[in-house]
């Protein structure tokens, strides 16, 4: 299975990479209109789009063997 299909498998990493494709179009936007709010909102959506795969990923560090923070 080649790497980019196996990235658009996940749904975490489609929408992670959703939110990267609206920030570029925010970019893009804020250009032509001159104006911060496209960005602004942009950045906002991917920052959203961002926790289901913090969440994921937070997870996968919980229960992971031998990684127990209290035992310092």
């Amino acid at each position: 299975m080649s790497t980019l299909r196996s990235i658009f498998r996940h749904p975490t990493l489609r929408l992670y990479l959703l939110g990267h494709l609206l920030i570029l179009a925010g970019a893009y936007l804020m250009e032509v209109m001159q104006s911060m709010l496209p960005m602004a909102l942009a950045a906002s959506a991917a920052l959203i789009l961002m926790m289901p795969l913090l969440r994921q990923l937070g997870a996968r560090c919980a229960k992971a063997p031998g990684n127990d923070s209290r035992r310092r």
